[in-house]
């Protein structure tokens, strides 16, 4: 799976679990069903989410809830628990270009600081964002389309 779709994922598995709290016990297949991503899957992140300590998981009962308030999860603690060990940046520069060339033997060094820079904007944004900002925004969405099923 792309970091971008296990990191939307991430957030649904996060949202639903704060979002029916109240209501329900929220497992990995109703996730996969609202998510239309496989349970397994689902299942990977959650405890990738769980390591991080974002996500308490009940294992035999089943459920999940937030291990921090809403407040204090951001999308940059989300991001960096379910993106690859080894995908420390966001963008990588192919390393076997030819020094003989003027493109090629200056690619490192022309892009390194434009991907820097826009890595360090991006984690900035996301560390701005927390998952009680998402809620409030996810409210204002249901509020706006009126009575609908919450399934």
């Amino acid at each position: 799976m792309q970091i971008a779709s296990a990191f939307s994922v991430a957030i649904h598995i996060l949202l639903m679990a704060e979002y029916y709290r109240d209501e329900r016990r929220v497992t990995s297949e109703s996730i996969s069903e609202s998510a239309g991503t496989h349970a397994v899957v689902i299942r990977r992140i959650m405890l990738r989410l769980r390591d991080a300590g974002l996500l308490a998981v009940s294992p035999g009962v089943g459920g999940i809830r937030l291990a921090a308030r809403p407040a204090e999860i951001s999308l940059l603690d989300i991001y960096e628990a379910v993106r690859a060990p080894k995908a420390k940046l966001l963008f990588r520069i192919h390393r076997d270009s030819s020094p003989l060339c003027p493109v090629g033997g200056n690619i490192i060094p022309l892009l390194s600081g434009y991907f820097g820079d826009a890595q360090k904007a991006l984690e900035a944004r996301l560390d701005s964002v927390t998952v009680q900002d998402l809620l409030a925004d996810l409210s204002r969405l249901v509020q706006r389309k009126g009575p609908a099923e919450r399934g």
